[in-house]
């Protein structure tokens, strides 16, 4: 009976300073902020989301670009082999040149890559000689845009994008799948656009 009431005890003591842990400053600037909430996308411009993936069959892309509520596209890429930056620089470089080809020139683009959004908004250096060329071509399709901007976002937010790209993992390399929705009309077809 001792044992218990010394247990409960312990257990009271030890909720009592988790909560006040919790209550600190510092916990809550450590605590992960909460993601871009929807209502702050701007619904008057197209939005893209994008995504890399790497297995053991190889590396794979995926993306969705939503150039009206009812006109969007969902494309897979395969990308070869590579390791998992690769594969996210990459398809974000596919992102803007496919977007560009599409006449789409303001764009709100989303992942979950801290990494790559840093790069692409220059708040850190690539330091990685392999990815530097791939880089210098996502900045030379972003001056082409009006108005661009990248965000974070958390994967849970970024699933329909992740899932494209684990998809993507069993393409060869080059090969696209494209599906494209415009309103009521599908269309689903391979592509090979070029080998990079």
């Amino acid at each position: 009976m001792i044992f218990d009431d010394c247990v409960i005890r312990w257990q009271c003591i030890t909720a009592k300073i988790v909560s006040s842990y919790h209550e600190l400053p510092e916990y809550s600037m450590s605590r992960p902020r909460k993601p871009l909430a929807p209502e702050l996308i701007d619904h008057s411009i197209p939005c893209a989301y994008f995504d890399g993936a790497t297995q053991q069959h190889g590396c794979g892309g995926g993306f969705l670009l939503y150039l009206s509520e009812h006109h969007y596209y969902r494309v897979k890429l395969g990308l070869g082999e590579g390791k998992n930056n690769f594969a996210e620089l990459i398809t974000l470089r596919h992102l803007l040149r496919f977007s560009l080809t599409h006449d789409c020139r303001n764009i709100q683009v989303f992942g979950d890559s801290k990494i790559i959004i840093n790069w692409f908004n220059n708040i850190t250096i690539c330091h990685a000689h392999t990815l530097r060329n791939i880089l210098d071509e996502v900045n030379i399709f972003k001056s082409q845009f009006n108005s661009i901007t990248c965000h974070h976002i958390y994967r849970e937010h970024n699933y329909g994008a992740d899932s494209l790209s684990k998809e993507a993992t069993l393409f060869s390399r080059g090969q696209w799948m494209i599906h494209e929705q415009r309103g009521t009309a599908q269309y689903q077809y391979y592509h090979r656009p070029y080998i990079d």
